[in-house]
């Protein structure tokens, strides 16, 4: 067919624009407002599964889609019959079939008289290119051996967290494992055999806490898990559940012993409190947990904060600290310490300094270490009593 006779062929340039359209997974689509009738070219019917012979009716489509992509496709909708303009989504749908498909959605409205008539546009299928950036996510934010979250999760959902925000609210313990003989093992048997430790360990870790808020891979042999109310109170009674994290993993042949430590720091009561003073009271009791004998799973835990009386009575910690230069803080720790005292965010003390915010957390973890304290008040009024502010 020339190119004369598809520009005055409207009827063959369509069927060839819809043929071509297929092709990268496009079609076309129309909606009569007045009657709600649905006018689709071939390919939306192969998106969403169905015969095209048949008419498609909107009441069964839309019930196609997935509850937050449909609310999603109402609320824009509405809108732009009620505006006479333009929207675009890109929706999560389930065929008749129940295979899962992405579309992207681009519409506008044709208007009559000053009122939108008929909506049109086209519709894409995405799901290739969804599966692709899940991919590219999940390599960026899971650890590709085990699984699980990696550290940049665990900072982003938990200790980036704002004192009394929803990420925190929910959170009752926080749980930090050590696999202490990994090293060993990569002697003795091998790294396939470390990794197939590490995996197992994850996999246990995850069957012991279905219900975990979080459970990330920090580095190494270093495993953290965030729990909720119900998480930490099975956590707190169940010795035996621990104790299972650690029977020695079948690998050709070989069982291969595993020794952990773990440190736990259970939140006496909802209420506002600092993420990095949560870790550190963890990171506390994880180190007592490595320092106790034997093998299998050594547990250390604490409730934050690890004293009533350290949170509530300053002054009778006081006793016990006459010297600030006991707590050893260096020249860079204590300088966080006084942008703390000034109220500096962790952003702004970042920007301060020339360092980057988890530079600036590594800081102030340390420093609530050394000063054992739980939080900026606590630091900040017993950095005053030592005139260091």
């Amino acid at each position: 067919m020339h190119l004369d006779s598809l520009r005055t062929d409207g009827e063959g340039f369509a069927a060839l624009y819809g043929d071509a359209s297929a092709l990268v997974g496009m079609g076309a689509w129309a909606c009569d407002l007045r009657t709600e009738r649905l006018s689709w070219t071939p390919a939306v019917f192969d998106m969403f599964g169905l015969p095209r012979h048949k008419h498609p009716e909107r009441y069964d489509t839309i019930g196609m889609y997935a509850e937050p992509s449909r609310a999603m496709l109402e609320r824009l909708r509405s809108a732009a019959i009620a505006k006479s303009g333009t929207f675009s989504l890109e929706a999560q749908i389930f065929r008749p079939d129940g295979e899962e498909r992405w579309i992207r959605v681009k519409a506008a409205t044709k208007v009559q008289n000053g009122h939108a008539v008929t909506l049109y546009g086209m519709k894409e299928d995405i799901t290739v290119e969804r599966k692709r950036w899940e991919q590219l996510r999940r390599a960026t934010e899971f650890d590709a051996l085990t699984g699980l979250a990696k550290r940049a999760q665990f900072q982003a959902r938990f200790l980036d967290g704002i004192p009394g925000s929803e990420a925190l609210a929910s959170l009752s313990a926080l749980a930090l494992f050590d696999l202490g003989n990994l090293r060993e093992i990569n002697r003795l048997w091998g790294l396939a055999a470390g990794d197939a430790c590490l995996v197992a360990f994850a996999r246990r870790l995850l069957a012991a806490y279905p219900d975990a808020a979080l459970a990330a891979r920090l580095s190494g042999g270093e495993f953290a898990i965030l729990l909720n109310g119900d998480a930490s109170a099975k956590a707190r009674g169940t010795h035996n559940l621990l104790s299972s994290l650690v029977d020695p993993v079948l690998w050709r042949g070989s069982a291969i012993p595993i020794h952990a430590s773990v440190g736990m720091a259970f939140l006496r009561q909802r209420r506002n409190f600092e993420a990095e003073a949560l870790y550190t009271q963890a990171a506390a009791a994880l180190e007592a947990a490595k320092k106790k004998q034997g093998h299998g799973m050594r547990v250390a835990a604490v409730d934050f904060p690890e004293s009533a009386r350290l949170s509530s009575d300053i002054s009778a910690s006081m006793q016990i600290r006459t010297n600030f230069d006991n707590f050893q803080l260096s020249p860079r720790e204590t300088e966080v310490l006084r942008h703390i005292a000034r109220g500096g965010s962790t952003d702004e003390i970042a920007q301060a300094m020339g360092v980057s915010r988890h530079t600036v957390r590594n800081f102030i973890r340390r420093m609530y270490q050394k000063m054992q304290v739980g939080g900026r008040v606590e630091a900040t009024r017993l950095a005053a009593q030592h005139g260091m502010l």
